[in-house]
């Protein structure tokens, strides 16, 4: 049998993860350190550091990359329902 302080500080500890699930803020993670150094020397090896913004440079550096999709904005919905149908 628990005692109440223990069914309690659970229910506590349960409520505090969901605040941190529904508020959660962004980390900084080893590939995106690492993106923004390539992207960096990328930007200094094609001297593009003093003379673009850094959007700009973001956007032709992901173009160099080739990870622009033509048609894309990034709003699209993906439904994975449609995935197996064929035309």
């Amino acid at each position: 049998m628990e005692s109440c302080i223990q069914e309690t500080r659970n229910g506590f500890e349960m409520a505090v993860d969901e605040v941190e699930r529904l508020y959660s803020e962004n980390v900084k993670g080893v590939q995106e350190e690492t993106v923004r150094k390539e992207m960096k020397a990328w930007a200094i090896s094609n001297g593009m550091v003093t003379t673009a913004e850094y959007k700009d440079i973001v956007s032709a550096y992901a173009k160099a990359r080739g990870w622009t999709q033509e048609g894309f904005t990034g709003m699209e919905v993906y439904d994975p329902f449609w995935d197996w149908q064929e035309d």
